[in-house]
């Protein structure tokens, strides 16, 4: 048989493998991006799914409208607004099954084969799968400390100009640096977008695990001509099972999504929605998603002590301020992926951080999740990556 273009397009299986290491025995895994599973409110969930059951079950087992079940929807716009000054209608927003729904229908929505798609350097290696499966030319674009670099963005407006089709980015914690943009940054960024004619799509998977008491405005609050294509997901602040997101955009927009979201799926699963709404009408969201960064605050606090103790000094990282990722960068010319294996051989895995750039084209960095692993984990797996990158350097 002869599989289709784009199939021979995806070739970095990390994720597929982070995701095994989960359920390998004996093996402490910090390669996984998954929320701990401490945080799931079981017994509110169980409360929330009786009374769907009992008073809406014919209902919630039925299809729904392919925009998402409008109580949930009408919650979201409400919540969207009062949390981040973002003002969209009803007609503006869509419930996906994950937010990879919502990067997959993106690359369906604006991608032909040779167009280029800007991306952070380094980047989501999910972001990058599913756009380049259609066939995108991915162009990395430098980052600082403090987001995309308003130079290197305008150097590929200059190189690539009408060719660039769309800008992916992660402006919060970043998957897998963990930084974050500066507002001042974020101002700069679509104050030049504003010139360009071209979709911009806001990551904000990890923009409410903010260390900090308010989270940063999104790209979306500065977006003067609805350009930015905004796309959340309870996957981080409640549970990733039920695989319920959301995703913003301006009418013009989205009478496209709502399209291509009807040829995907019809709608996504009516009864986890209707689940999710029901949560939020009986529970405090907020006080919630409070317990979660206050646990992850911990562990980060936890993975970065032992990492100032474990590693040599030639290792580098910085303590994020919110997220669930650590990035580490090895000296100049030492390959992750070699330190990877003789890691994984003594019971530890991560992600090499060559997975997280477009073009592949580097290879010292690695990605460590803290947010799914005790505090003895940590300790225990950190020595052993320690003492493995210590071996490792020293050849």
């Amino acid at each position: 048989m002869e599989f289709a273009k784009r199939v021979g397009w995806l070739e970095d299986t990390a994720m597929v493998e982070a995701f095994e290491h989960e359920d390998t025995p004996g093996m402490i895994s910090f390669a996984a991006g998954i929320p701990s599973a401490e945080t799931y409110p079981l017994d509110k969930i169980r409360e929330s799914f009786d009374r769907v059951i009992n008073e809406h079950g014919k209902k919630a087992l039925s299809f729904c409208s392919t925009y998402g079940y409008a109580g949930l929807r009408e919650m979201m716009v409400k919540r969207m607004k009062e949390k981040f000054g973002l003002d969209y209608g009803m007609d503006e927003i869509i419930i996906t099954s994950g937010s990879q729904q919502g990067l997959d229908m993106s690359g369906m929505a604006f991608i032909d084969p040779g167009d280029v798609v800007l991306f952070e350097s380094p980047s989501y290696l999910g972001a990058v799968n599913a756009l380049h499966s259609y066939q995108a030319e991915l162009v990395a674009v430098p980052t600082d400390r403090e987001g995309l670099t308003i130079d290197g963005v305008r150097a590929a407006f200059e190189k690539y100009g009408d060719r660039i089709k769309l800008i992916y980015v992660d402006p919060d914690h970043q998957n897998p640096t963990g930084r974050s943009w500066s507002d001042k940054r974020r101002r700069e960024f679509m104050d030049l977008m504003a010139d360009h004619d071209v979709p911009v799509l806001e990551d904000a998977a990890y923009g409410e695990l903010s260390f900090d008491d308010v989270p940063q405005r999104p790209l979306a609050y500065y977006d003067k001509k609805g350009q930015v294509i905004y796309v959340g997901t309870f996957s981080k602040i409640f549970c990733p099972g039920l695989r319920v997101a959301w995703l913003c955009a301006r009418k013009r927009v989205m009478e496209k999504y709502i399209v291509l979201k009807s040829a995907a799926d019809l709608s996504s699963s009516t009864i986890a929605q209707w689940e999710i709404a029901d949560f939020l009408e009986h529970n405090d969201i907020e006080a919630h998603i409070a317990e979660i960064t206050g646990l992850y605050k911990h562990r980060c606090d936890v993975m970065a002590e032992c990492l100032a103790a474990e590693m040599p000094e030639s290792v580098s990282f910085e303590k994020p301020k919110g997220g669930i990722f650590i990035w580490l960068e090895l000296p100049e010319g030492k390959d992750a992926r070699v330190l990877y294996k003789k890691a994984c051989g003594a019971g530890v895995a991560f992600i090499p951080g060559t997975s997280f750039y477009p073009n592949a084209d580097r290879h010292s960095e690695l990605r460590l999740n803290f947010s799914n692993t005790t505090d003895e984990e940590t300790r225990r797996g950190i020595k052993i990556l320690g003492d493995v990158t210590k071996e490792f350097l020293a050849d």
